[in-house]
């Protein structure tokens, strides 16, 4: 679908009207598509129920965090209990996976690599969206949601290593190639 507004390189907010498309707003809002994308991806690449399903609700989350930042807080926001249930999921996966070495190197199962790289796309909008939150509606909510998030595909990512028999790959600080 086209409607030509955007032609001239400006598009449609809710509550800034016509804005650039290189607008802050609309890069944060570029980069929440393109992790709830790669999420998306990752839930067709998973074939385990619960991560899966997991991986579905955070789409819906993030389409929230997205709407509560276009509409500065005035629609649907997201709330500390969402926090807490990516806490709980996080926690169940870790008690899956039990002693983490750090630092894993991503990879290993098809499964696992694209949690990471979901992972690391839930840590680029962490950052953009704390390097404008002084300019745009940013509430402890997000941020504390958004933080939660890369655990969550973390621990997930090692979940799916262990479930398909596959051990992860460490690199140790310090230590001799």
């Amino acid at each position: 679908m086209f409607t030509r507004k955007g032609d001239s390189g400006e598009t449609d907010n809710p509550s800034r009207g016509r804005l650039s498309k290189g607008d802050m707003v609309v890069e944060i809002e570029g980069e929440i598509d393109s992790l709830i994308s790669v999420i998306g991806l990752a839930s067709t690449v998973v074939k385990w129920p619960d991560i899966a399903s997991d991986l579905g609700q955070t789409q819906v989350d993030l389409f929230t965090i997205g709407e509560d930042i276009l509409a500065d807080g005035k629609k649907r926001t997201i709330t500390e209990e969402r926090t807490q249930w990516l806490e709980e999921r996080t926690l169940f996966y870790r008690k899956e996976v039990g002693r983490i070495k750090l630092f894993v190197i991503p990879g290993g199962s098809e499964e696992s690599a694209v949690l990471h790289v979901a992972r690391t796309s839930a840590r680029t909008v962490e950052r953009m969206v704390v390097r404008y939150s002084d300019s745009i509606h940013t509430s402890k909510a997000i941020l504390s949601y958004l933080n939660r998030l890369s655990s969550l595909l973390f621990m997930q990512s090692l979940s799916a290593n262990l479930r398909k028999g596959i051990p992860e790959r460490i690199w140790e600080i310090g230590r001799e190639s």
